[in-house]
């Protein structure tokens, strides 16, 4: 779309959106979420992240031995009669 066409399409949608107080509340979020600079901390650990890097690093290599998701499923599946 054109930026021009796109631009008059917004600005006739936000005069849509700010008749409705429950839009204009979300447009509201919306609007902090695009602009808010703060990061917000992972809740996994930079620890955590290098373990499993290093185990994806052992598997790639060959290093450590994974079984496919079908090989899993089958597992189960004759374990506890899935």
């Amino acid at each position: 779309m054109e930026t021009t066409a796109l631009r008059n399409k917004i600005i006739n949608q936000f005069q849509e959106f700010i008749e409705d107080d429950s839009k204009l509340n979300i447009l509201d979020g919306v609007f902090d979420a695009m602009t808010t600079t703060n990061t917000i901390d992972s809740l996994v650990s930079e620890e955590h992240y290098k373990k499993v890097e290093d185990r994806y690093q052992k598997k790639i290599k060959g290093e450590t031995k994974g079984k496919s998701w079908d090989e899993v499923k089958l597992e189960l599946q004759q374990k506890y009669g899935f």
